[in-house]
């Protein structure tokens, strides 16, 4: 019965990516193609919350949307809400190394997607940012998968 329920599960997920890949190829605002490639991501994960960043001019990944629906945070994207979080840089603006401490940096810098079964335990990893956002807001992090685009 397990095997029954899980191909159905999996038939079930793959038409969801054919019509999400339909309605993304006809998406012209890039704002809302954005935010369907994140909440997407987010369904298909079943995560609770999910970031976007988009490399900006000075060569640093900048917040472009954040979702956490347990806390109804949404910022970014077609909200009209703007993230002020500053940006990831990608390089130490004083000796030009990579920032591999950070996730998001490290997964664009790699081109390899990460996944951490729970940031508290990692050492791999700078979560000081993620355990800052957690102390002002209650919220427990865990798991995070990081896929560069």
């Amino acid at each position: 019965m397990a095997n029954k329920t899980s191909k159905k599960r999996e038939a079930s997920s793959f038409e969801r990516l054919i019509e999400v890949g339909i309605a993304l190829s006809a998406e012209r605002d890039t704002n809302r193609l954005m935010e369907t490639i994140l909440l997407e991501a987010k369904s298909l994960s079943n995560a609770d919350g999910g970031t976007l960043y988009l490399s900006n001019a000075d060569g640093n990944l900048k917040f472009e949307i954040m979702r956490t629906d347990s806390l109804k945070i949404a910022m970014g994207g077609t909200t009209g809400k703007e993230i002020t979080f500053p940006p990831v840089l990608l390089y130490d603006p004083e000796t030009g190394k990579e920032n591999r401490a950070n996730i998001a940096s490290s997964a664009a810098l790699t081109g390899e997607s990460i996944n951490i079964p729970d940031a508290y335990d990692s050492e791999d990893y700078d979560f000081s940012g993620t355990k800052k956002f957690d102390e002002g807001t209650g919220y427990r992090s865990k798991s995070f998968l990081t896929v560069p685009m």
